[in-house]
């Protein structure tokens, strides 16, 4: 990265930086920028994917819109008290030349609402950030986005980072693959992000959208993590309806809850609870219908059947030819004839 002074635009000195993106030089200007001049983008990926804007034609109403909504979440209030006792940014926004916000609408907020507090403070009169040059493409931009926010340090939310995954794969027509190798994360995990993204804007938002609404993102996470749970909603239409309909009626009060519904989906007893009743009484029925699930000595047996059953010639070789293999065997078998006795079993 290279840095050398450019012409001053806007009474601020600027540094230019050169950085490599998507196999192009770019560069980015540094400066300090009116806070007045800077727009918030409704495209921005903590509301795009849950509120539509489109319809609103008066730009300075769409910008007090977006500032509330923004606004109303207590992270960004956070953010506030973190900024001001820093009395400043650690990192520089990003704006495109027309000053439309890229990165950085949170901030961006936050320094509207302590200008508004403390009109005479300059320190919130102006903003820090990095001017985009004006033939950057959106695809650049998103990648760039990919980098900082899913890959990097600098992290959104779970709802965020699946939300621009899912756009770069839709809108920019990058491959799973290739998407996978630029965050450094598993094709896999990748399809999973996608898919449960999918879900929840286009089968759960378009009816609930309700402030929070987005935290519910870990439901359909997880929904999609398990490979019973995702033949499940592949293989019956249905199915994720209905999933939607438990997430939306607090069937399921947490996201971990939904590990729990393979075993309450192949129980009918469990599952006919679970829809009249929610995950508290359907666990309950699969529990005492199965204590390996709650009792670790059944738990330990039912893995030492698995191991037993996935035993490999060598295992076996290495009991035969061993005194202390044997042992261990002569011993697990002599326990277990016990345990069958006392439990009245023959």
């Amino acid at each position: 990265m290279t840095r050398r002074p450019s012409h001053k635009q806007e009474s601020e000195p600027i540094v230019v930086d050169e950085i490599t993106l998507d196999g192009k030089s770019v560069q980015v200007r540094n400066m300090d920028l009116p806070l007045e001049t800077v727009r918030l983008d409704p495209r921005n990926p903590r509301i795009a994917n849950t509120v539509a804007f489109e319809h609103i034609e008066d730009k300075q109403l769409l910008q007090r819109r977006l500032a509330d909504l923004l606004w109303s979440d207590d992270d960004v209030k956070d953010l506030s008290r973190q900024v001001y006792a820093n009395k400043g940014l650690i990192e520089r926004i990003i704006v495109r030349e027309d000053r439309t916000v890229v990165e950085g609408n949170c901030r961006t907020v936050v320094y509207r609402k302590l200008l508004e507090k403390y009109k005479d403070d300059p320190r919130w009169q102006r903003i820090p950030a990095r001017v985009l040059p004006p033939d950057i493409r959106d695809r650049e931009v998103a990648i760039l986005l990919g980098e900082m926010h899913v890959a990097g340090k600098n992290s959104w939310t779970p709802f965020e980072k699946a939300g621009h995954i899912y756009r770069l794969h839709k809108e920019f027509a990058l491959s799973q693959d290739e998407i996978a190798v630029r965050l450094r994360m598993s094709k896999s995990k990748i399809n999973q992000l996608i898919r449960a993204f999918d879900a929840m804007k286009n089968r759960f938002l378009p009816n609930h959208r309700e402030p929070g609404a987005i935290r519910k993102f870990s439901y359909f996470e997880e929904l999609f993590k398990k490979p019973e749970l995702r033949e499940w909603v592949t293989n019956d239409p249905r199915a994720l309806d209905e999933f939607v309909e438990w997430v939306a009626t607090r069937k399921l009060s947490e996201g971990v809850q939904v590990r729990d519904l393979p075993a309450i989906l192949a129980n009918a007893d469990a599952l006919a609870a679970f829809r009249r009743d929610g995950h508290a009484v359907a666990q309950k029925i699969v529990q005492e219908e199965n204590p390996a699930l709650t009792v670790p000595l059944f738990r330990r047996m039912v893995e030492v059947t698995e191991a037993l059953e996935q035993a490999q010639l060598d295992d076996i070789r290495r009991v035969r030819k061993g005194q202390q293999a044997r042992a261990i065997v002569k011993n697990l078998s002599d326990a277990l004839a016990r345990f069958i006795e006392f439990c009245e079993l023959q």
